[in-house]
């Protein structure tokens, strides 16, 4: 009995608590109601993110970095505590980079104007809080600003005939030049001594550059056993010379040449690609391996390689000295930051600027390493990122990185995971003729063989549809400078699968590039695509001559002072689209060059290609 009551006192409560608790719900669902929902984020949301780079730790303690924190990238100071924070340069156009003087009284910094890379050379005095024009020519472009001491460095120009690279010294009291290396060809300094000892390179291609040893008032070709491979010599290095090389293998390795010697500091199965030498003692080194487009670190001290765990990340090293080294790492799910790492104890001080703009990055998507035989049975790999909402098969973005000897690689890609919360899947191919997998890959899509790299395109399409990741002619193509040449040439090749693209910059009319394109990078984009003597196969695997394949719309961006691939590239493509009866938009940035640097540039091209993009999608 006692039982049957308390079965029917507990149906009683739940019958009165259950009103009120339905009651209650509706009324607060009606609440709810009246309220706005929640701004669905914009691309200008996950592209709004922002973080620092090229940092620099000084001996008090204060760190130098640069951030897009208004419209252009700017030089920030921040004090030891990193409570405060200074804005050092304010101009129209992005700082590029810069270099600080061995007593850390003074920096140099180098910006061009529009984008047009003629980068000019500022001297900025940590005393006086102000810069001044050093070296500054709209008609020249300077580079490598190499430090001797605090008066006294070394630099690379064109001014000569605005082709060849020849290497001069400066004297800042003086204001003073002097010619060193009348050498022709593009020259890059890589370490100095003094004004009577350095180290420079000569770039003849990818896949050739010539080692020299500046002394004795003379350039001396450092002895090599093989001519047509790369070398490249890092710094003074214990006693001798640290050269990054593939002279006996696919990848690149290190190595210290001495007077009658040759001794392996690293060498594997992945190529070394970033290496920075502690000029306090020159007997240690940090640098990185290229694995599958990660990064893998290592520790060069007491003559031993001491592995980093830096995890699945991109590292890049912006400065090293007295053992503490300047590191930026990049992931998938997690805002890169700055950070000062001593190698010895690992220890990590955080520094710089970040801002998430509102978005949880942490739930970004990481890709997936992917592979597919090509027509040849060449393994393409390529990486896969999917939409964590709706259901396969989805709507597919190709996107074709730059270089050609360019490689995607998988960091922090806000871009990419816009695209994603639409709904929309990414695929990053590094197709034939990529850097990241030796020099064999990269060499196999030189001149007559460009097409193939198309074609590696056209696999990774099939793939995608078979596997049942992609709906079946439901691409868009999207790339930048080469990856330009590679979506409009794939939009050709593979009509019926693109249903539109985005050519960014884009090399797309092989004789007006080779033609119009910077005399100093003339003759090595000719060692790529093919010389200008060849007419008739350029213009063969010009995009602007496949117009008429093309069945998808395109939208062409570009810069009106790219010095790279000029605008008229964009030109000719526009005006053969629309004489062929094909659907076409453009964009032109009068005050970019090759890529946009401004961010209300920057917001133009991302909240465009994303309602292009968008549209697109809807449409078909």
């Amino acid at each position: 009995m006692k039982k049957i009551i308390f079965i029917s006192l507990t149906i009683l409560f739940c019958i009165v608590s259950c009103t009120s608790k339905t009651e209650k719900s509706a009324a607060e669902t009606k609440k709810e109601a009246a309220q706005p929902a929640e701004k669905a984020k914009t691309i200008l949301d996950y592209t709004g993110i922002e973080t620092s780079h090229s940092g620099f730790a000084m001996k008090d303690g204060r760190k130098l970095y640069l951030a897009r924190k208004e419209n252009a990238a700017q030089l920030y100071l921040e004090s030891a505590d990193g409570k405060e924070t200074k804005q050092l340069t304010f101009l129209n156009d992005a700082v590029d980079g810069y270099k600080v003087s061995p007593d850390e009284s003074q920096l140099i910094f180098i910006s061009s104007k529009g984008g047009n890379e003629q980068y000019d050379f500022y001297l900025y005095s940590f005393e006086t809080g102000r810069y001044e024009p050093l070296l500054v020519d709209d008609a020249v472009r300077y580079e490598d600003p190499t430090w001797i001491n605090e008066n006294e460095f070394l630099f690379a120009s064109n001014e000569a005939n605005g082709k060849d690279f020849y290497i001069y010294h400066f004297d800042i009291a003086a204001k003073k030049r002097t010619l060193l290396v009348e050498k022709k060809g593009y020259n890059s300094i890589t370490d100095a001594l003094s004004k009577d000892e350095f180290l420079f390179y000569t770039y003849e291609s990818n896949f050739k550059t010539v080692p020299y040893h500046f002394h004795n008032g003379k350039a001396h070709k450092i002895k090599v056993s093989d001519e047509n491979k790369k070398y490249i010599p890092i710094a003074f290095f214990d006693g001798g010379i640290l050269m990054r090389t593939n002279e006996k293998d696919d990848m690149e390795y290190l190595e210290i040449i001495k007077e009658n010697s040759k001794t392996t500091l690293f060498e594997d199965k992945w190529g070394v690609e970033l290496t920075a030498v502690d000029k306090t003692n020159r007997k240690s080194a940090l640098f990185c391996t290229n694995e599958e487009g990660y990064s893998r670190c290592f520790y060069y001290h007491d003559g031993k390689n001491e592995p980093l765990d830096s995890g699945k990340s991109l590292v890049s090293v912006s400065a090293f000295k007295n053992g503490k080294a300047v590191i930026k790492i990049s992931k998938d799910s997690e805002l890169p930051k700055l950070q000062v790492v001593d190698l010895t104890t690992k220890k990590s001080e955080v520094f710089g600027y970040s801002k998430d703009n509102g978005i949880d990055v942490t739930l970004f998507a990481a890709p997936e390493l992917r592979k597919v035989g090509s027509f040849d049975g060449e393994e393409i790999p390529y990486f896969l990122y999917l939409p964590k909402t709706g259901k396969a098969p989805y709507p597919t973005i190709v996107y074709f990185h730059g270089g050609p000897e360019g490689q995607f690689r998988p960091g922090f890609a806000t871009q990419f995971q816009y695209y994603l919360s639409k709904g929309i899947a990414v695929v990053a191919p590094n197709v034939r003729g990529s850097s990241g997998y030796g020099r064999r890959y990269m060499d196999l899509d030189n001149y007559k063989l460009r097409m193939n790299a198309v074609k590696d395109g056209g696999a990774i399409l099939e793939d995608l549809v078979k596997s049942g990741v992609s709906k079946p002619n439901r691409f868009i193509a999207s790339g930048g400078s080469y990856g330009g040449f590679m979506t409009v040439a794939s939009m050709a090749q593979f009509a019926d699968d693109y249903i539109c693209g985005i050519d960014n910059v884009g090399v797309v009319d092989l004789i007006n590039f080779l033609e119009n394109t910077s005399s100093y990078r003339r003759h090595l984009r000719e060692a790529e695509y093919g010389p200008l003597t060849d007419r008739e196969f350029l213009a063969s695997v010009s995009p602007t001559n496949m117009a008429e394949k093309i069945n998808g719309e395109l939208f062409v961006f570009h810069g009106a002072n790219d010095p790279r691939v000029p605008v008229s590239d964009a030109y000719i493509l526009i005006d053969k689209l629309k004489k062929a009866g094909k659907k076409v938009q453009k964009h032109i940035f009068e005050d970019e060059g090759h890529g946009y640097r401004k961010k209300e540039n920057r917001n133009i091209y991302f909240q465009k290609s994303a309602e292009f993009i968008e549209n697109c999608v809807k449409e078909k």
